[in-house]
């Protein structure tokens, strides 16, 4: 039976790899062709357009803005009534400062996920690390590896969104996740502790990316956020082939959300 776990484990860590390498490119190559192939629009149109703007040019060749539409008209209608150049200018004025907001909270969410990544990270770490004395198997090393390897690049991914949505990276652990969980964290004596954390944590981040999708106004954040839940939910999986008892992944279309973070975790 041992044999048949180990062969099943192989075979789900190479398709998640798998997975893993081939979402996560599409996700940075749709980012810089957008942002760094077009050497038509201006730096500042770029922004305007990954934040939902109105650049009028790029609208009508990308399209998919449909939502922007009526002012993206108005700004281009008829001369005739000079009135409503100031009623234009303030739906200008308004929809600017809806946009700096949803701009402000999209640079939160994707430096939120990167610091929760990067606990992830550290929560591996401690595991790989420490594999002799909580008496690690080969198979949840190896799995902690690539999960590990994973989360970094989650973390990156994040990161690069939240630059380019003109915020700062966040390289260290997410702090509200470190104290709320240091003793649990301390309290890590057995493999069985440390995959049962891990399931917890992954659960966390999985319904955490599924919950922000509708608080994000960038579409490739949101696609991002997504992708990465995907993958954190195949951890889900993965690790519950090692716990005693089996653990209870949802089998569900949509994943719940109640165990995701709320904004006292935001940095």
């Amino acid at each position: 039976m041992e044999d048949i776990n180990n062969d099943e484990l192989r075979r789900e860590l190479r398709d998640l790899d798998q997975e893993h390498r081939e979402v996560m490119p599409k996700w940075r190559d749709s980012l810089m062709r957008l942002l760094v192939d077009d050497k038509e629009t201006p730096t500042g149109a770029k922004a305007d357009l990954i934040l939902g703007g109105f650049n009028r040019r790029r609208f009508m060749k990308l399209g998919g803005l449909a939502l922007a539409g009526g002012t993206v008209l108005a700004a281009c209608g008829d001369d005739k009534k000079k009135s409503d150049s100031s009623s234009s200018k303030g739906s200008t004025a308004a929809t600017t400062a809806t946009t700096a907001a949803a701009s402000k909270t999209d640079q939160t969410i994707a430096r939120t996920a990167a610091s929760l990544e990067n606990f992830a990270v550290a929560v591996y770490d401690k595991a790989i690390t420490n594999a002799a004395a909580l008496k690690i198997s080969a198979g949840v090393a190896k799995a902690a590896v690539l999960f590990k390897s994973q989360h970094v690049e989650h973390a990156s991914a994040f990161n690069a969104a939240a630059t380019q949505l003109g915020g700062q990276p966040y390289t260290d652990p997410n702090p509200t996740a470190a104290k709320a969980f240091e003793a649990q964290i301390a309290a890590l004596k057995t493999e069985q502790d440390v995959l049962k954390f891990a399931f917890a944590l992954e659960q966390i981040a999985a319904e955490t990316y599924q919950g922000v999708g509708m608080k994000l106004s960038t579409p490739m954040l949101r696609q991002t956020a997504m992708t990465v839940g995907g993958v954190e939910a195949r951890h889900m999986a993965i690790l519950a082939h090692f716990i005693t008892p089996p653990m209870t992944v949802p089998a569900v279309a949509f994943q719940p959300i109640d165990k995701a973070v709320d904004s006292s975790f935001y940095v």
